[in-house]
């Protein structure tokens, strides 16, 4: 687990973040899960896009790179906002690098925007 937190205000964006390394921990992500709470989210490295096939909960999603400077900090490239379960094309950043899914609300509640830079620590 690592958590995700804003440097542009300091806010935690989640506190129980799971890293999505495996094979199946990536094939899985949140299929078949019936709750996401605030706090939570899963991050997925080496990965720009997702898909919301077999989804049941809505979610947002923050697209990030690294950004330059100090290790372990990301600049957000694309945010989508309560993206619908079972939306058949993929969502992706071209310029991103990894991707971070979380409850919907989050982005607006965190004041999550494009150019942000985020700690994943």
């Amino acid at each position: 687990m690592v958590s995700v937190t804003s440097l542009k205000n300091r806010k935690v964006i989640a506190d129980k973040c799971s890293v999505a390394e495996s094979f199946l921990d990536r094939l899985r992500g949140l299929i078949g899960r019936s709750r996401f709470v605030s706090g939570e989210a899963m991050f997925f490295p080496r990965c720009n896009d997702i898909h919301m096939w077999f989804m049941r909960i809505p979610i947002d999603v923050v697209f990030v790179r690294p950004a330059t400077g100090e290790q372990g900090t990301y600049e957000v490239t694309r945010v989508c906002e309560s993206l619908k379960p079972w939306k058949l094309l993929p969502v992706r950043s071209g310029r991103a690098t990894e991707t971070i899914e979380l409850p919907v609300g989050t982005i607006q509640g965190c004041d999550i925007r494009l150019g942000d830079r985020l700690c994943i620590s």
